[in-house]
């Protein structure tokens, strides 16, 4: 009997596509949220809930777009929540090298040229400061979780479903070659000793 797939590749496929979306998203939210965001629980705790909510978004996004491909595989939760820390410090990255001023400057060339300095300063940050991983945390938290329930019940799901297996059919009993098969309900007529005379009845 076939076993179901476990969606797996696909998952990984979707993952990857999902990340490059929300880092487009994230760095999209960090140059045009203080639009839509109030500018005080922007500036609240230097901006580092500000940034937790963001990432919370983003990872919401990428857990609900990996969750459209119903995989069973439990290695899936785990590549969502790398993907997640993957797009949420790329969207970081992305909106500094795209910035001057503190205004977009969306140009490709200055993209090119920024980018691999600034994403070496976030890992210096990372590496001096605690407050980055927390919205990196709480988006690989989130991720994990997200995909990990829907990966739980697919599988709850397919156990359901699927028949279980024929138990294996005893094995035929072993007998020799040209061996006669004898019925197991008739016993074996007794032989008399050869050196018996027969007793014929008569006195």
């Amino acid at each position: 009997m076939s076993q179901p797939r476990s969606g797996l590749l696909s998952g990984l496929v979707v993952g990857f596509i999902a990340t490059l979306i929300c880092t487009i998203a994230q760095a999209a939210a960090l140059h045009y949220g203080a639009r839509f965001i109030p500018a005080a629980f922007l500036a609240a705790g230097d901006g580092l809930w500000a940034m937790t909510a963001i990432a919370f978004a983003m990872a919401l996004l990428l857990s609900l777009l990996v969750c459209l491909v119903r995989s069973s595989s439990r290695v899936l939760p785990w590549w969502s929540a790398l993907c997640a820390i993957a797009a949420v410090a790329l969207g970081w990255t992305t909106a500094r090298a795209t910035s001057t001023g503190g205004e977009p400057d969306l140009s490709l060339d200055r993209l090119r040229t920024t980018f691999p300095s600034e994403l070496a300063n976030l890992w210096s940050s990372l590496k001096d400061s605690w407050e980055p991983w927390l919205p990196l945390a709480a988006a690989a938290l989130t991720a994990y979780l997200l995909v990990r329930i829907r990966v739980g019940r697919v599988r709850a799901r397919q156990t359901s479903v699927t028949p279980p297996e024929d138990p294996t059919p005893a094995e035929p009993e072993y007998r020799a070659p040209f061996e006669p098969l004898q019925s197991p309900t008739s016993p074996p007529r007794p032989t008399g000793d050869l050196f018996t005379p027969r007793d014929t009845g008569r006195a």
